[in-house]
């Protein structure tokens, strides 16, 4: 009986301790970890922007390729002053011009990941819904 009771104490911390890395991996995620995928404008529906694992990124519309960057998220603001309170990501093209964004935050809502982007200088975040 004690040898029971022992067993399934050693399986409820097992189980327990798997729950919590699973949680723990999943809350502690990178934000470059959360931009990857395909977003699409709540403004526009044929806006579409691909984040890949290979730190590009590929902007759509009507399902033609409008451009192509390479992107970093970093601490550094679009007048490349270190931030400790805010991300950017920072969007360069081939022929070495950067966009910078402000990630104004990636949150869930329900089923739904959202992403709010301002870009420099202008006061209006731009807002798109992960597929």
């Amino acid at each position: 009986m004690k040898n029971k009771k022992f067993s399934i104490l050693i399986l409820s911390v097992v189980i327990a301790t798997i729950i919590y890395s699973f949680t723990t991996i999943k809350t502690n995620q990178s934000t470059k970890d959360k931009i990857i995928g395909t977003w699409v404008s709540d403004k526009d529906i044929n806006s579409k922007w691909v984040f890949s694992l290979d730190n590009t990124c590929k902007r759509y519309y009507n399902g033609v390729l409008l451009n192509t960057y390479s992107f970093s998220i970093t601490n550094y603001s679009c007048n490349n002053e270190l931030d400790s309170k805010y991300e950017y990501v920072k969007l360069l093209k081939s022929n070495q011009k950067t966009y910078c964004y402000a990630i104004n935050g990636i949150t869930k809502d329900g089923n739904d990941t959202y992403l709010s982007l301002e870009f420099d200088g202008n006061p209006r975040p731009m807002l798109f819904k992960k597929q």
